[in-house]
């Protein structure tokens, strides 16, 4: 026992000075420095074949630790897309590496802050690092009213970047985002990815809409905010994953009554308005149920589980097909396969 001891004794002294001379000496911090350097520049790999989806932002407009608003991107061999920009979603693509040169656009599904706050910063990002030409930002009816005002609001930043580091390196007009318009209901074809936007119910927001990737056989819905409708059943009838819209209506109405207790009334007010216009867990639930959709992934959650016991709330009643997201979560779908595979 005594040897034990003494070798326990002996390894913590020389963790503890190895930990001393990596943290506290300056070679020491050199060397993990450049270790961390050579991270924070690596970019994601994106050559697997079929289609990758990354969360880069899980919860609503209710603050929750550690996740960002609205934000999920789409990624094949050839393509790149960025589904909502919520606060703090463009951190989180960064943070992952993902690589926003070659960004083929942001689509929106409506205007709500919480889905677009981060476009300036996204923007920025990929401009930043030699995005080709100006970023394309897609949208129904009014994305060129968004646009033009960010467009405006940065202006003055454009003129300093521009400045700093050099016209050549980075040319003012490619930092001026390109908005582009298109119908509630729509196809677009980008080689063999094709996204088809279809009108989702967030009333009383219109418009709103949801998008669809196909890519080699495999298919992706991402709703942004909406309640179930018969036309989300249609489009994910067949699909292979459904990133949706989720509020938890248990616990919005604890929040609810704990607001009205403490004498919180706006917020309680706003935590009433909103059970009418996002798809409450149950009917995601039965939409699993009775669809043909192979699994279904609840992002943009209302409210942000804080705790494992939140977490659990959400997840009453889920199938195994079910998942609760996060972010930094991955689906993996390789082409022309049944496989979905999340890292998490």
């Amino acid at each position: 026992m005594k040897r034990l001891l003494s070798i326990v004794a002996i390894s913590a002294l020389v963790l503890g000075g190895l930990f001393f001379i990596a943290v506290k000496t300056v070679p020491g911090q050199n060397f993990l420095l450049n270790r961390a350097a050579t991270a924070i520049a690596a970019q994601q790999d994106v050559t697997g074949e079929g289609l990758r989806v990354f969360v880069c932002g899980s919860a609503a407009p209710i603050p929750t630790p550690g996740r960002a608003q609205a934000c999920v991107a789409v990624l094949t061999p050839e393509h790149f897309f960025v589904i909502d920009a919520g606060a703090g979603s463009a951190n989180n693509l960064g943070l992952a590496g993902l690589p926003v040169d070659r960004l083929d656009g942001v689509l929106l599904t409506h205007f709500h802050s919480d889905h677009i706050a981060d476009l300036p910063t996204l923007n920025v990002q990929a401009w930043a690092t030699g995005h080709e030409g100006p970023l394309k930002v897609y949208g129904p009816p009014g994305v060129q009213q968004v646009v033009d005002g960010y467009n405006m609001a940065l202006a003055q930043d454009r003129v300093y970047r521009s400045e700093h580091h050099g016209v050549s390196f980075m040319p003012p007009e490619y930092g001026v985002m390109e908005p582009v318009e298109h119908a509630k209901e729509a196809r677009l074809e980008f080689g063999e990815l094709t996204i088809t936007a279809f009108e989702a119910d967030h009333s009383p927001i219109d418009p709103a809409v949801s998008y669809r990737f196909d890519y080699q056989g495999r298919s992706v819905v991402i709703t942004g905010d909406t309640i179930v409708t018969d036309r989300l059943r249609t489009m994910v009838d067949d699909a292979d994953l459904l990133l949706t819209d989720a509020l938890s209506l248990p616990i919005v109405e604890t929040i609810k009554k704990g607001a009205e207790g403490g004498g919180r009334d706006r917020l309680a007010h706003i935590l009433g308005d909103i059970q009418d216009y996002h798809a409450h867990t149950e009917h995601v639930i039965e939409l699993t149920k009775n669809t043909g959709v192979k699994m279904t992934a609840l992002y943009h959650l209302v409210p942000g589980p804080r705790n494992k016991v939140m977490e659990n709330v959400f997840k009453r009643g889920f199938t195994d097909n079910m998942v609760l997201t996060h972010d930094g979560m991955w689906f993996e779908l390789p082409a022309d396969s049944d496989t979905i595979d999340v890292v998490d």
